[in-house]
């Protein structure tokens, strides 16, 4: 059957794409048991190592109030920690636990098993192509 118009227009491929990717993320997080925002916190900190507070918000995109409970999750769970700042003892600072760096491997082994998987029709080249396109247009919708 012949798509219909508006099948092929950008904006809706896009939606129906981001739904499709989406599914597939969130079953990987759920298989781990992580909010998309507890898994932003341990990648970061996979990446950064040990953050205060203030910029653990700022990558995972969320008030720095509103941190403190995905911060919670994950101390409870043993796979963050927090220590106070040697620079300022008024200050913590979070850092990833053995169990939580070998977490956030699983995670990030993960993520790039998912990707394959969705960009699996594309050549090398056009994926690249594919993720610099999205990247310029994120960062002019975002700003």
């Amino acid at each position: 059957m012949e798509d219909l118009p508006f099948e092929r227009g950008t904006g809706y491929l896009l939606a129906r794409l981001g739904t499709l990717a989406g599914r597939s993320w969130v079953g990987m997080l759920r298989s781990h048991n992580l909010t998309p925002h507890q898994h932003g916190v341990l990648l970061a900190l996979r990446e950064y190592g040990a953050l205060g507070q203030q910029a653990l918000a700022r990558f995972i995109a969320v008030d720095p109030r509103n941190a403190v409970p995905i911060v919670d999750g994950l101390v409870a769970r043993g796979l963050v920690d927090r220590q106070v700042d040697a620079a300022d003892r008024r200050r913590r600072v979070i850092g990833l636990t053995e169990e939580g760096r070998a977490a956030a491997d699983a995670l990030a082994t993960a993520a790039t098993a998912i990707e394959r998987e969705f960009l699996d029709g594309l050549e090398p080249e056009d994926q690249a192509e594919l993720n610099r396109l999205l990247r310029t247009l994120h960062a002019s919708l975002t700003g």
